[in-house]
């Protein structure tokens, strides 16, 4: 269990480290808010550094890369994500707000903002826009979210499965996992708009809790780093990708309640992937030694 307890100690100090610094230069607003990329590098480096401290190799099977879970890889988590949080705030919000910039000038064109830097479009023009941003956003995100999941699912949850189980493995890796964002949350380095740091801390937690299971699956399924990273990006870009073309809420509370949503039914559908899923592969892989 030493690795273990060293990985897990040095992640936490260096994510509690980097959230102090952004804490104390004025959170949200501080001048230093793009360090807060490191983040994802930190679990890798832990993984590094105890590596070589403690000469723990690294059991990774870089060639795995089963496609027919891609598709699950991709969807699964920012699918279930809109399918709670669109309709929701539609029925909180009257309506779900797009930007106005999306609405068509008089000659059927579009005019995106200047900080957007596409111009004036076509409607063929503002869907190949975003179908690029969503594409370019994935691939950047995913390289980000590799160095993550090198920490969690590459290297710690096949360490505690060893020991646990596979079912308990997950749950604690998840719940791990999940307790290590909340000094980015406190800090500001995770943040909504109108949403203080406390409340943000008390609710998004179990959110990611519930992705570390729903990752955790992926992983026992794949062992693909491949397709966690791939997972993780799409849930860092994808989940909440149609909101980024909604106008700000001006109800920060109403945002809390429907990420809350989200994030219990999300934990539903980890918790049945967990459970069923690995039960029926087991009755399976049961079925299969006995003939």
């Amino acid at each position: 269990m030493k690795p273990i307890i060293a990985f897990v100690a040095l992640a936490y100090a260096l994510g509690g480290a980097l959230s102090l610094v952004i804490g104390l230069t004025g959170g949200q607003q501080s001048a230093l808010i793009g360090l807060a990329y490191l983040s994802m590098f930190l679990p890798a480096v832990s993984v590094l550094i105890v590596n070589v401290a403690m000469n723990e190799p690294l059991r990774i099977g870089w060639g795995r890369f089963p496609l027919k879970y891609l598709s699950v890889a991709l969807f699964l988590i920012p699918g279930v994500l809109h399918a709670v949080m669109l309709p929701l705030m539609a029925t909180i919000g009257g309506g779900v707000q797009w930007q106005s910039w999306l609405t068509p000038q008089p000659d059927g064109l579009y005019s995106s903002p200047a900080s957007r830097g596409w111009g004036i479009m076509t409607i063929y023009g503002l869907v190949g826009h975003i179908a690029l941003n969503a594409v370019v956003g994935l691939i950047i995100v995913s390289v980000l979210a590799f160095f993550e999941e090198i920490g969690w699912r590459a290297w710690l949850l096949p360490r505690l499965i060893d020991r646990l189980g596979a079912r308990r493995a997950v749950v604690v890796s998840a719940i791990i996992w999940a307790f290590w964002h909340v000094p980015f949350q406190l800090s500001g380095i995770q943040h909504i708009n109108g949403v203080s740091p406390i409340r943000l801390a008390l609710v998004l937690p179990s959110g990611i809790l519930a992705a570390g299971l729903i990752l955790g699956w992926i992983w026992l399924r794949t062992e693909s780093i491949w397709l966690v990273s791939i997972a993780h990006g799409a849930m860092n870009n994808w989940g909440q990708y149609a909101f980024k073309y909604t106008k700000e809420s001006v109800k920060p509370d109403s945002d809390i309640v429907v990420l809350a949503a989200a994030n219990s039914i999300l934990l539903i559908v980890g918790g049945l992937l967990l459970w069923q899923g690995l039960r029926r592969r087991t009755i399976v892989d049961g079925t299969r030694g006995s003939t």
